[in-house]
């Protein structure tokens, strides 16, 4: 069972991440929640454990990726009515972070990872207000059996 500290740690930093752009450190966080800093690095690795999408940079204590949004600069760039300061996850990923501001215009910004020819989408809300070029298509070279809910084609 995962502790109340770490939800309640899981929802400040994606709270954090919208609102500033960037996850704070478990010395801010031991700071928020009254605990010492031992307990707040515990409960913020228990965090990233117990959630889909959410991870450490490798060898630290410090957020990595926190879905859909990483807390380290990649190419899905992504601005919340024009201001710039947020990078998605990754390519599926990032199209969730208009769920998370209702009523705000999203814009994703990135390149085709073969071509490097610009990629834009905006959305607001559940509409999609612009996606550049036209044929622009989501894919994972992932197969669905190997996200843990679909059994192996060998089983």
């Amino acid at each position: 069972m995962v502790s109340q500290l770490a939800q309640e740690i899981h929802t400040s930093v994606l709270r954090h991440l919208i609102e500033r752009g960037w996850a704070q450190h478990y010395t801010d966080l031991a700071v928020e929640f009254g605990v010492s800093t031992e307990e707040a690095r515990l409960a913020l690795n228990e965090a990233a454990e117990f959630a889909v999408g959410c991870w450490m940079s490798p060898g630290t204590d410090q957020v990595g990726s926190w879905a859909p949004f990483n807390n380290t600069p990649t190419h899905y760039r992504v601005s919340i009515d024009g201001e710039s300061k947020w990078f998605g996850q990754c390519g599926l990923e990032v199209n969730a972070i208009r769920w998370l501001v209702p009523g705000r215009e999203v814009v994703v910004e990135t390149r085709d990872l073969a071509t490097a020819e610009p990629i834009r989408v905006r959305y607001k809300d559940e509409r999609i207000l612009e996606i550049t070029p036209e044929t622009t298509v989501g894919h994972i070279n992932h197969p669905m059996w190997k996200w843990g809910e679909y059994p192996s084609p060998d089983n």
